[in-house]
């Protein structure tokens, strides 16, 4: 069964245990320190085994900063045979990729076990990168499958994917920030929904095709 949303409840109690073993990290970290959060201890918080913990997280690390790995494996597998346009399809897994680890909820947790752990962040930008070069593999495909590509080779469309990632990454992060600024500015009583980044994200797609129709 799924809700409103088209997520199954099976999806959605994966996500709620990601999260929850997340926190549940984070805050450890914030309170004794990164080696006393041991995954004895997360797990003890989360409520859940460390049979279970593994299951979501390869290392207490990664349960800081929220890299729920499965999440991001399954998402990448979904759409790996979807056809359309390329850029809008990079958006959707972008924005897949945003909510399966968290959407916005838990970044200022992550971002102020970051700033009090700074070591944190070598291994954060390694699994951005390490992201940027799934992500890419995937718009490859998709490129090979587009006519406009299709007599390109290989190592073309593998650069050209790079680009479009890259051109995604930057205007989604731009997006954001203006999404977090405009969370902020509003009333208590007025608080975010997953539909404001939605909207943020189309906001985002429009905005660059816009700036590319005028380079070119």
């Amino acid at each position: 069964m799924k809700d409103s949303t088209g997520i199954g409840l099976r999806e959605r109690k994966r996500a709620q245990t990601a999260e929850a073993i997340h926190i549940a990290a984070a805050e450890l970290v914030l309170e004794r320190g990164l080696d006393a959060a041991t995954i004895d201890a997360i797990s003890d918080r989360a409520d859940v085994s460390t049979r279970t913990f593994f299951n979501y997280y390869p290392s207490k690390e990664d349960a800081v900063l929220g890299v729920d790995e499965v999440a991001i494996l399954a998402e990448l597998d979904k759409v790996r045979d979807s056809e359309g346009d390329p850029l809008s399809l990079t958006f959707d897994l972008i924005y897949a990729l945003f909510q399966a680890s968290g959407g916005g909820r838990q970044k200022a947790l992550t971002r102020e076990v970051m700033l009090k752990h700074p070591q944190l962040m070598s291994r954060h930008m390694l699994r951005i990168a390490d992201l940027e070069d799934r992500l890419s593999d995937v718009v490859a495909g998709w490129l090979a499958k587009d006519t406009r590509f299709a007599a390109d080779t290989d190592e073309e469309r593998a650069e050209q994917a790079r680009i479009i990632v890259g051109l995604c990454l930057a205007t989604v992060r731009m997006s954001m920030k203006k999404w977090a600024a405009d969370r902020d500015a509003a009333s208590a009583s007025s608080p975010s929904t997953p539909a404001d980044t939605r909207k943020s994200y189309e906001r985002a797609i429009a905005t660059l095709r816009t700036v590319l129709e005028k380079l070119t």
